[in-house]
């Protein structure tokens, strides 16, 4: 009997242990399930050019033209806590678009961060130029006036041109989006309206109308650098007949333009060309050319009889220049007068 006792006893005794023993178990398990610190790794940034919001929804914001693929995520979790995608692992996000990440508790308990990446509008920093003009008796005589929007890039161009006594005007307006890239242009007194469409970050069509009827349509393409190899412009006015402006860029300088069978070149100097600052990244690219938007200005070429002569503002801008054409009997005169801060 007292054999049967001790059994008995010790098999109670087994059972609390056991009992407690899970008790305790239940008790070391953690349930905390949070995101004690985060932080995104972006090819190409820096830690300041990051920007944080922190919570249940985190939002980080990221200058224009970051990569969102493969970043990195840097992720600290509660004791024993794991998170989804994990930290270090390489991960593609896209501009505004929620990603979750879930953080388990050691219970199971879980808990889900939204992490939203927002990239900033692009911001200007040119040369902020006022008007440009052109003087040439027998070509171009006009004058363009021109105006920002806050992101310091061109809202409108107002332009005179005079010829031989009769002066015209017209004002040209840009409409940009929330990432301050132009969608739209538009000339009013003559009914012109360009419609541009994008594709990673680039224009890659645009479609020209008067008075509502599509004229022509224009497609591009570009080189690995994102500057441009050639326009292709589709005339719907004259059967669809196709024509193609191709390009030749070198450091940032069209140095051959095959314009419609046309072929120009020119050399530059190492100075600061006026209208790459007017224009969003990819709105610029498009309007490449040896007489419009290059890094630096166009010197000698197919455009001069000899040298192109320039004078220049202490930061480097063009404030005049000077050319012959046609062998000496035509003469070009230009100028340029900049916004101070």
């Amino acid at each position: 009997m007292k054999k049967s006792i001790s059994i008995f006893l010790s098999i109670i005794a087994v059972a609390l242990t056991v009992s407690c023993s899970s008790d305790d178990d239940a008790i070391q398990q953690s349930s905390l399930a949070e995101i004690t610190s985060f932080s995104l790794d972006f090819k190409g940034l820096n830690e300041e050019d990051v920007d944080y919001d922190l919570g249940t929804n985190i939002n980080v914001h990221v200058p224009f033209g970051t990569d969102l693929t493969a970043v990195v995520p840097t992720v600290t979790t509660s004791e024993n806590a794991t998170v989804s995608p994990a930290s270090g692992a390489p991960v593609t996000f896209e501009d505004g678009a929620p990603k979750v990440f879930t953080v388990t508790a050691e219970d199971g308990t879980k808990k889900e961060y939204t992490v939203t990446v927002n990239v900033r509008g692009e911001v200007g920093s040119g040369s902020k130029l006022k008007t440009y003009t052109i003087a040439d008796l027998y070509g171009e005589n006009s004058s363009s006036t021109y105006s920002y929007n806050e992101a310091n890039f061109v809202e409108e161009i107002m332009r005179e041109v005079d010829d031989w006594g009769v002066v015209t005007t017209s004002v040209t307006t840009f409409e940009y989006n929330d990432k301050n890239q132009i969608i739209a242009k538009r000339v009013e007194a003559t009914k012109e309206e360009t419609l541009y469409t994008y594709g990673d970050d680039k224009i890659v069509k645009a479609v020209y109308s008067e008075d509502g009827t599509v004229v022509y349509t224009y497609n591009y393409t570009y080189n690995e650098a994102g500057e441009i190899l050639s326009e292709k412009r589709t005339n719907h006015a004259d059967e669809d007949a196709i024509d193609e402006i191709k390009f030749v860029i070198e450091n940032g300088n069209v140095t051959e333009e095959n314009r419609y069978g046309e072929v120009y070149v020119a050399t530059y100097d190492d100075k600061n060309n006026p209208f790459i600052g007017l224009y969003p990244a990819a709105y610029a690219a498009i309007n490449a050319g040896i007489q419009a938007v290059n890094v630096n200005n166009p010197i000698s070429g197919t455009m001069a009889d000899d040298v192109i002569s320039y004078e220049y503002n202490e930061d480097g801008y063009p404030v005049s220049s000077s050319y012959t054409y046609f062998d000496n009997l035509a003469t070009v005169n230009k100028t340029f007068t900049y916004f101070t801060e």
